[in-house]
């Protein structure tokens, strides 16, 4: 396995040295819009499968807009009838990364 990218690490040390000169409110802004860039935004009505959709544009949100549609749809999702194969299908999901440890201690 090679290395770290020296040309990677170059430019990840100079946008740092940049944003560390920057006034905080100037860098606040700057990095607040490139983040919002680089994020999928909220997700569009679904011309295709739905499943379709929603994959689509998990891949390209970032880990905040992941994380508050996730708790937001599991909010609305606790308030209606899953059945028995939705909520298995679910906590597979949820379960499925965890180790023994973490399930038992879940459980609890």
């Amino acid at each position: 396995m090679a290395g770290p990218d020296p040309t990677r690490l170059e430019r990840t040390q100079a946008l740092f040295d940049a944003i560390a000169a920057c006034d905080r409110a100037d860098a606040e802004f700057i990095l607040s819009g490139v983040l919002a860039e680089m994020g999928a935004g909220p997700p569009l009505p679904a011309l295709r499968a739905i499943e379709e959709e929603a994959e689509a544009w998990a891949a390209f949100a970032t880990l905040p807009e992941l994380t508050a549609y996730f708790f937001a749809s599991g909010a609305r999702l606790s308030e209606r009838r899953l059945g028995a194969r939705g909520r298995m299908r679910l906590m597979r999901r949820l379960l499925g990364e965890m180790t023994n440890e973490e399930r038992a201690e879940l459980l609890r």
